[in-house]
C-alpha cells in the first residue's frame, strides 16, 4: 500500500514567491515563462519536488501575461496572484500519483480561471479552463513516472502557451529549448527518458 509523508508548506515561502513576481513586474524586465518559473524554483526553500510548484506555474503565467499585455496594474496582478495562491494551496502533494491529476496541469487551469475570471457558472471560459487542464495533463502523461515537479511544470507550460495564443491571442515568450538545470538534485531523474535532460 502506498504511504504518504506529512508535507509542511510555509506561508512565508508562498509570500516570497508572490513578491518575486511583483518585483519582476515592477521592474519591467521581461523574462520568458520558463525563466520566470526557474526564478521561483531557485528559491532556497523550494525542494525539487514539492507542492509549491502548484503555485509557481500559474504565478509565472499570470505575471508573464500581465507584463505582455500591459493591461493590468500591480494591484490587480497582486490580487490575481493571491487568488491563484489560495487555489493552488488546495491541491495537495502527491495529487499526481494518488488522484491522477498533476498539480502542474491543474496549475495551468488555475491560471486560466483566474485570468478569465471564470467560475463554475461560466460558459465559454469554463470549457477553456477544463480543456487547458486536460491538454496539460495529456502532455504530462507522455513521460512515465516517477514524478518530477520540474518536468511536469515544463511539459505543462509547453502545452499551455500555444493554447493560450490560439484561444486568447495571448503571446507569451518561451525559450527555443528547455534544458533542465535541476537534474543533479533529483535522485530519481529519468535522464535520457526526460525531454529536458542533457548530460552536459
Amino acid at each position: 500500500m502506498a504511504t504518504t509523508h506529512k508535507i509542511e508548506l510555509k506561508e512565508e515561502v508562498f509570500d516570497q514567491l508572490l513578491e518575486m513576481c511583483i518585483s519582476l513586474f515592477r521592474s519591467g524586465q521581461k523574462k520568458d515563462v520558463i525563466a520566470m518559473m526557474e526564478m521561483m524554483m531557485d528559491h532556497p526553500e523550494v525542494p525539487v519536488h514539492y507542492p509549491y510548484h502548484h503555485f509557481i506555474l500559474p504565478a509565472a503565467l499570470l505575471t508573464a501575461a500581465a507584463m505582455e499585455t500591459g493591461e493590468k496594474d500591480e494591484e490587480t496582478l497582486r490580487e490575481e496572484l493571491w487568488t491563484a495562491r489560495k487555489r493552488a494551496r488546495q491541491v495537495p502533494g502527491g495529487f499526481c500519483g494518488f488522484c491522477g491529476a498533476c498539480g502542474a496541469g491543474i496549475g495551468a487551469g488555475i491560471f486560466l480561471s483566474v485570468y478569465t475570471e471564470s467560475t463554475p457558472m461560466s460558459v465559454e471560459t469554463w470549457q477553456w479552463c477544463n480543456e487547458l487542464t486536460g491538454i496539460c495533463l495529456k502532455a504530462v502523461s507522455t513521460v512515465a513516472g516517477p514524478r518530477c515537479c520540474k518536468r511536469t511544470c515544463f511539459l505543462s507550460v509547453q502545452a499551455a502557451v500555444p493554447y493560450l495564443e490560439q484561444r486568447l491571442g495571448l503571446h507569451l515568450s518561451m525559450p527555443a529549448e528547455i534544458i533542465c538545470k535541476y537534474k543533479d538534485h533529483n535522485p530519481t531523474c529519468k535522464k535520457n527518458a526526460c525531454p529536458f535532460y542533457t548530460a552536459e
